[in-house]
């Protein structure tokens, strides 16, 4: 079966949705120029895939397996390309054997998983169209099928024309008499393309006003927090089934945004409730660390290794990471299926939407909401940076980072709200400031945790003497990286926190 688009394509308008006869269609167009012979008729089963975040498609890559004939397909920039390849699905990239499909698809799936988001089955039979010769002028491809996973449902006939060689000109008259006498319509859409527009597969998008100025501000307040609430729904079973440390990563941030919210927003909200959901929050973004903690140090493995002297002395703590990855993954499995998370996120949401069901209790617009906390924040990441001098404690440096995150998720909250230019600006320097302080505390807790590593590894006898020469090898690159950090900083304070800075955060949003 052929993906990639042959030379001219057609797709069926509304009018001629399944259970057209392809056959007597075309013959019917056709006459009396050209005569209809079918020729072959094959049978495939698709399974799409993508990340869950799309990434191929983002990049202009459809991916495909074959199951029946164990085959990875993938249509990019018009070609077709082609491996073996077998499921099960989810699979990380780098499970597959090698081949010209996982060349293509490595990079843009970075550390995300290959997951199903389609099946279907079709049939295409490819006809030969002759002319008053009897000879063969072009082949027309009719493929028929239908989407039988995630929902069922008939996907429209799509047609291609291949054109043969020397009878350009009759592949013109062909595809014009078929878009004239017949309900079909010229087109650029693959098959995949065909697919992913089906409405079982459209996201699913929360319910949401969509934030206005004069929006009040308890409401404004009550969407974010569901639609972070719709974020983290779309990751537990993918943390659960550890399909890729992304679902983690997503979940985390969707918890430190809704914790964020909570403690700077919260006020707004019905009395009592941010005091209530708090430490249940706090307790979602405990249980998540000691995994996420474990699998950066395990995808950064390869690149630490290379950094010392005998990167293969590195391999016992590799093993060891993973070791009590395998654990913290499953206490963490475990919680996520637990009464007190389902009844969290049961009782969250019924409050959320109890929110927005009632008339608003405040007189506060959310306009007026984000100035105010906006520039309160702000003024909090300029004191905190005032603190910090060439002789102060990390503390310090940690609490900045922490004020600057906050800024980040709050401006991300009033994004609707802010001028455009004026929220580039600040988010930029946010971002630069966040990953000067981020390098820093890296450095700090990363050669701390090695320290502590090496110590069970010892206590445990699970390591010789050159895996802890390596390990400390690295851990005096971390202490490096947080000397030079600290100096950078000292440096940048102004840059980033200072009038121009300023300035721009006062043009973010009008009252």
């Amino acid at each position: 079966m052929t993906f990639a688009p042959p030379i001219l394509t057609l797709s069926a308008s509304d009018e001629a949705r399944p259970g057209v006869a392809a056959e007597a269609l075309l013959t019917k167009a056709l006459a009396p120029s050209f005569t209809v012979v079918a020729e072959s008729s094959r049978s495939e089963v698709l399974t799409l895939l993508d990340t869950v975040d799309g990434r191929l498609a983002a990049v202009g890559i459809d991916l495909a397996h074959l199951p029946r004939h164990h085959r990875l397909v993938a249509v990019h920039q018009g070609r077709q390309l082609e491996q073996p390849a077998d499921g099960p699905w989810p699979r990380m990239p780098a499970e597959l054997p090698a081949g010209i499909v996982l060349d293509l698809v490595t990079r843009p799936a970075w550390i995300r998983a290959l997951v199903p988001y389609a099946t279907t089955e079709a049939t295409t039979t490819t006809y030969a169209i002759r002319n008053s010769d009897g000879k063969a002028v072009a082949r027309v491809h009719w493929t028929a099928g239908a989407l039988t996973k995630p929902a069922e449902a008939a996907l429209p006939p799509r047609v291609g024309i291949e054109v043969l060689r020397g009878y350009r000109h009759e592949a013109g008259r062909i595809r014009k008499a078929l878009t004239k006498n017949t309900p079909l319509v010229a087109s650029d859409d693959s098959w995949f393309t065909v697919v992913r527009a089906q409405p079982a597969l459209r996201p699913t998008v929360a319910q949401r006003f969509g934030m206005r100025p004069d929006q009040a501000a308890d409401f404004a307040v009550a969407d974010a927090l569901l639609g972070y609430l719709s974020e983290m729904d779309a990751t537990v079973d993918g943390i659960v089934s550890d399909i890729d440390s992304e679902y983690l990563h997503d979940f985390r941030v969707a918890v430190r945004r809704t914790r964020s919210v909570i403690k700077l927003l919260g006020d707004v909200l019905p009395e009592g409730l941010a005091e209530r959901m708090a430490p249940e929050f706090r307790w979602l973004g405990d249980i998540t660390t000691p995994t996420r903690d474990l699998d950066v140090y395990l995808l950064e493995l390869d690149s630490l290794a290379a950094t010392v002297t005998h990167p293969d002395d590195l391999a016992a703590f590799g093993a060891y990471v993973a070791e009590k990855r395998a654990a913290a993954q499953q206490a963490l499995a475990s919680a996520l299926r637990s009464t007190r998370y389902t009844e969290l996120v049961s009782a969250w949401r019924t409050a959320l939407a109890g929110v927005i069901a009632h008339p608003s209790h405040t007189d506060k617009t959310a306009s007026e909401l984000a100035v105010e906390r906006l520039h309160k924040l702000f003024r909090k990441c300029q004191k905190r940076a005032a603190r910090i001098d060439a002789d102060s404690e990390s503390e310090l440096v940690h609490d900045l980072r922490k004020a600057c995150k906050e800024m980040r998720y709050l401006m991300e909250v009033f994004k609707p709200l802010c001028d455009k230019d004026a929220f580039k600006s600040v988010i930029a320097d946010f971002k630069e400031l966040q990953d000067l302080l981020g390098e820093f505390q890296d450095g700090e807790v990363q050669a701390a945790a090695l320290r502590q590593f090496a110590q069970e590894m010892v206590d445990a006898g699970k390591v010789d003497a050159n895996a802890i020469l390596a390990m400390g090898e690295l851990s005096a690159k971390f202490e490096a990286r947080q000397r030079a950090a600290r100096a950078t900083l000292d440096e940048h304070h102004e840059n980033y926190l200072g009038n121009k800075a300023a300035k721009h955060v006062n043009r973010l949003v009008s009252a």
